[in-house]
C-alpha cells in the first residue's frame, strides 16, 4: 500500500470516529448559533445601508441647500419678473444642474406659481420654465403643502405628472432676508436607480426599506408599496407599515422608533412575522432626513437549518482532516514547492514577474530546480526589461521629433492635427465648443528679406513665447507653417476667445526685436477666429483661416472672429524699427 492509500485509509477512520459525536452536538447548538448570528450580523447590515444611503443623499442636499442660498437665485424670486434677474438665476441654476449626480434641477417660484426644470439631456435648456403651478391641482399639493408647512428640507418621493417621471425629490424652502418663502427648489434622483444601487441589497433573504414618523413607505424595492408623496396625506393614507405586518408587530416597531429616536441606540432589533414568515427587524434612525431604515432579514433564506445537516457537517470536518494530513505528509514537501513554482512559471509567462525573489522554501532535489529556475528568470527578465526601456526610450523621442517643430518648440502641423481631432471629438461628446485661433506674423517676408533669416528665425521664437504666454495649461499652440500659427482653446466661448485675441495683439506690439545692426523691429498679428462644434476639423479651420484672410484684407494688426463683419482690435503702432514698410 502507498503513501496515498494509507493516507486515504486514516481520513477513512478519523470520518466514521468524528460523525457520532458531530450528531448531537449540532442539532442542540443549530437554533441558538443561528439566532445570536442573525443579531449581529444585522446591526452591521442596518449601519452598512445606514451609510449608503445616507452619502449620496447627503451630498445632493448639501449642494441643493448651497444652491438655496444662492444670491441670484434669491435675488431673482425677490423680483420674479425682472428679466435680467431671471436670465442671471436661471444661468446659476444650470451650473448646479452640472454638479447634480443626475444632472437636473427644479425650481418652483411661490410668488407667481412657475416651475422650471431642465434634465440631465439639456431637453430644456432652452425653456426651463415648463409649466405653472395650480392650488386645485392633486399632482401639485405638495408645493403648497410645503410652503404651508413652512419647513426647510423635505425629502419627497412623487410622480411628476406634467414632465412624466418619477424621482426621489429634495426640495429645500428659499428664503428672503426676512424669513418669507420664496420658493421651493432642489433636484431629483432617479427613483429605479436609486433603488438599484443603494436600497436593494442584491443579497437573497435581505430586504431595506426607509419609513417617516408615520411609518408611510418612502423606498422600498417594489414601488407600488412605496407612500407617493407622503408628507401631503393624512396618517391612514396611503402605504404604511400596517399593511406589511399585523397590529402587534407594528406596536413593536412603533415603539422601538420611538426609542431610537429619544436615546443613543444606534440599532435595535425584533422579531416580526409577514405574510407567515419570521423575519428579523433591524431599526435604525436617520435624523438628517428624519427618516427610519428597517432591513428585514430571512433566517430561513439566509442560514437555513438545512446548513447544519449532520452528515454535511461531519463530511466538511472529516474533508478538512484528510486535507490537513495531506498537507502534513506530501504538501510540505513536494505539493507546495511545487505549486509555488507552477505559479511563478504562469506568472512570467503572463509578464507579470518582476525580478523579485520567487520564495519558495524548499529542500533536496525539489530545493535545487527552484534556485535554477529562480536564476534563469531574472537573468531573462533583466535582459528583457533593458531591452523594452531601449525600445520605450527611442519610441517617445521619436514621437516627440515627429510632433513638435525644431525651432519653436510648439507643436507641428502633423501633432496639431491630431490634438483637433481629438478635442474636437471631445468637445462633440461633452456637447461644449472649441476655440481655434489662426495667427500670421505681418511682413514676416519683408523681415527674412530685409534682416535674414536668423533675424526671422529669432522673431518666431520670439512668436512662440508670446503664444505661450496667454495659453493655459489644457491649451495648445503650433507652428502651422511658415509664419502662421494655430491655438486651440478647450471649452471656448465667444468672450474668452475675444479676450485671447485682444492680448495676443497686445503683448506682441509690446514686443521688439533687436537685429545684429541695431534696428529695432516691432511685430503685429492678422488673427483670424472661430468657434467649432462639430467633429470636423476641415470645416473649422476653414472658418478660422477665412476670418484670417478677412483680417488681413482689413489691413492686418487685428483680429476678426468668424460671424463678424468688422474686425477688431486694430491701433496705429508707432514703429521702433528703421524700416516703416514693415509694420
Amino acid at each position: 500500500m502507498n503513501l496515498k492509500a494509507r493516507l486515504s485509509f486514516l481520513a477513512l477512520l478519523l470520518i466514521l470516529a468524528s460523525a457520532s459525536a458531530v450528531w448531537v452536538a449540532v442539532q442542540t447548538l443549530a437554533e441558538r448559533i443561528i439566532t445570536e448570528w442573525a443579531q449581529r450580523y444585522v446591526e452591521k447590515q442596518v449601519l452598512y445601508d445606514k451609510e449608503r444611503v445616507l452619502q449620496p443623499l447627503l451630498r445632493e442636499i448639501v449642494l441643493a441647500r448651497q444652491l438655496a442660498s444662492s444670491p441670484a437665485v434669491l435675488d431673482w424670486l425677490q423680483k420674479p419678473d425682472d428679466i435680467v434677474m431671471e436670465y442671471q438665476g436661471l444661468r446659476e441654476l444650470e451650473r448646479y444642474r452640472q454638479a447634480f449626480r443626475n444632472g437636473n434641477y427644479f425650481l418652483a417660484v411661490a410668488a407667481n406659481g412657475h416651475y422650471y426644470y431642465n434634465n440631465a439631456e439639456n431637453e430644456f435648456g432652452s425653456d426651463q420654465l415648463r409649466y405653472i403651478l395650480n392650488q386645485r391641482e392633486p399632482g401639485d399639493r405638495w408645493f403648497y403643502e410645503f410652503l404651508k408647512q413652512d419647513r426647510d428640507l423635505v425629502i419627497n418621493v412623487n410622480p411628476d405628472m406634467h414632465l412624466g417621471v418619477t424621482k426621489l425629490w429634495i426640495d429645500i424652502m428659499l428664503r428672503g432676508p426676512d424669513g418669507q418663502s420664496l420658493g421651493v427648489a432642489g433636484t431629483g434622483i432617479n427613483l429605479s436607480g436609486f433603488l438599484n444601487d443603494f436600497v436593494d441589497s442584491g443579497e437573497e433573504g435581505i430586504t431595506t426599506m426607509f419609513v417617516n414618523h408615520d411609518g408611510a413607505i418612502q423606498l422600498y424595492r417594489d414601488q407600488s408599496m412605496i407612500d407617493f408623496a407622503s408628507y401631503t396625506k393624512g396618517a391612514e393614507e396611503g402605504n404604511h407599515l400596517g399593511k406589511m405586518v399585523n397590529s402587534r408587530d407594528q406596536a413593536r416597531l412603533r415603539e422601538v422608533m420611538t426609542q431610537l429616536e429619544g436615546s443613543s441606540h444606534q440599532v435595535m432589533s425584533r422579531f416580526v412575522e409577514i405574510d407567515g414568515k419570521r423575519y428579523l427587524a433591524g431599526m435604525a434612525y436617520l435624523p438628517e432626513v428624519d427618516w427610519y431604515e428597517i432591513t428585514l432579514m430571512d433566517l430561513e433564506q439566509l442560514l437555513p437549518m438545512s446548513l447544519f445537516n449532520t452528515i454535511l457537517l461531519v463530511f466538511s470536518i472529516c474533508l478538512l482532516i484528510t486535507i490537513l494530513l495531506f498537507q502534513l505528509v506530501l504538501g510540505r514537501w513536494i505539493v507546495e514547492p511545487l505549486s509555488a513554482l507552477d505559479r511563478a512559471i504562469r506568472s512570467i509567462r503572463r509578464g507579470e514577474y518582476r525580478g523579485e525573489p520567487l520564495n519558495i522554501h524548499a529542500s533536496g532535489e525539489v530545493g535545487r530546480l527552484v534556485r535554477e529556475f529562480e536564476l534563469m528568470s531574472r537573468e531573462v527578465f533583466e535582459a528583457r526589461a533593458n531591452l523594452e526601456f531601449k525600445v520605450q526610450e527611442r519610441t517617445e523621442a521619436l514621437n516627440r521629433l515627429s510632433q513638435t517643430d525644431a525651432l519653436t518648440g510648439l507643436l507641428n502641423r502633423r501633432g496639431m492635427d491630431q490634438k483637433i481631432l481629438e478635442e474636437l471629438k471631445r468637445c462633440e461628446r461633452e456637447a461644449r465648443a472649441l476655440g481655434i485661433i489662426w495667427i500670421d506674423l505681418d511682413y514676416f517676408k519683408e523681415i527674412n528679406d530685409i534682416y535674414g533669416h536668423a533675424v526671422g528665425d529669432d522673431a518666431l521664437v520670439l512668436v512662440s513665447q508670446v503664444l505661450r504666454s496667454v495659453l493655459r495649461e489644457y491649451d495648445a499652440a503650433a507652428r502651422w507653417g511658415g509664419d502662421e500659427f494655430l491655438i486651440i482653446l478647450r471649452d471656448a466661448e465667444p468672450l474668452m476667445i475675444r479676450s485671447i485675441c485682444e492680448r495676443l495683439l497686445r503683448v506682441i506690439r509690446s514686443q521688439v526685436l533687436e537685429s545684429p545692426n541695431g534696428a529695432k523691429i516691432c511685430m503685429t498679428f492678422s488673427i483670424g477666429a472661430c468657434l467649432a462644434q462639430s467633429s470636423d476639423p476641415e470645416t473649422a479651420l476653414h472658418r478660422a483661416d477665412a476670418a484670417l484672410y478677412a483680417a488681413k484684407e482689413a489691413g492686418r494688426n487685428c483680429y476678426l472672429i468668424d460671424g463678424e463683419t468688422t474686425p477688431s482690435g486694430q491701433q496705429k503702432l508707432v514703429s521702433a524699427s528703421h524700416d516703416p514698410n514693415l509694420h
